[in-house]
């Protein structure tokens, strides 16, 4: 037995190989799945490392997600004043949506505060605030994975803009989710709202389980983690990972 081997088996070592989370976070039914996944994930990143292209045809760019405020059209007033509405400051890989030119103040119900939260456009219906868990930590409140919209039951939390503040209709921790058309989910053997998991390849790879797949006409793909999810996985600009099915 090599030394290596020897280390490991005693439990002094490790190479960072990605095995062992990847057999953690395993949820598929079929072992042959499993050996299929992890020969698969690290011939590529050994590839990779010797600066080789490899694309996987379920390969999916990734987009990190930072802090974000969805506002109503009432609040957006409320906060700015008569007359505002939000104006796109930048276009967002999503059709239609884009980030404006505004921030927020936000504050936990103990006091706690998070300084110039972007504000997201267009007005929605409801007033949602989407956090990483650092974040929460940092405010000092729990906060749940939710799918975007669904904050019935969630935290309420103020915002402080420079005409006035509001409360939101919900706080959530945004749940991991593929955009893209449903042309490019049926190519993908996926379909709407089905969960699927990814697989982030690198020496800092992770796969990530109960992915939500939303499949809209005019999206284009991309699959959107936090910065927690993003900072954990190593993404960097140009990061893609791999849909399991």
């Amino acid at each position: 037995m090599s030394a290596t081997a020897t280390a490991i088996a005693e439990g002094t070592g490790c190479v960072t190989c990605g095995v062992c989370q990847s057999v953690r976070d395993w949820e598929g039914p079929d072992g042959a799945e499993l050996i299929e996944h992890l020969v698969r994930g690290r011939v590529e990143d050994a590839l990779r490392e010797q600066g080789l292209h490899v694309r996987d045809p379920r390969t999916v760019p990734i987009g990190v997600s930072a802090r974000h405020i969805h506002l109503s059209p009432g609040h957006v007033v409320a906060l700015f004043g008569p007359g505002v509405r939000l104006q796109p400051w930048r276009e967002l890989y999503q059709p239609g949506e884009f980030a404006t030119g505004h921030t927020l103040a936000v504050i936990s119900p103990s006091g706690r505060r998070l300084e110039r939260v972007r504000v997201l456009g267009p007005e929605r219906t409801r007033t949602q605030l989407e956090l990483s868990r650092t974040d929460a930590i940092a405010l000092r409140i729990e906060l749940p994975l939710r799918n975007s919209g669904a904050l019935d039951g969630t935290p309420i939390v103020a915002l402080e803009g420079p005409a006035g503040s509001v409360t939101t209709d919900g706080a959530i921790r945004a749940a991991r989710h593929i955009h893209c058309d449903p042309n490019e989910a049926a190519g993908f053997g996926i379909s709407d709202g089905e969960r699927v998991s990814v697989r982030v390849p690198g020496p800092e790879g992770v796969t990530f389980p109960d992915v939500l797949v939303r499949a809209h006409p005019g999206h284009r793909l991309i699959l959107h983690l936090d910065t927690d999810d993003a900072n954990a996985a190593g993404v960097r600009c140009v990061t893609h990972g791999v849909v399991l099915v």
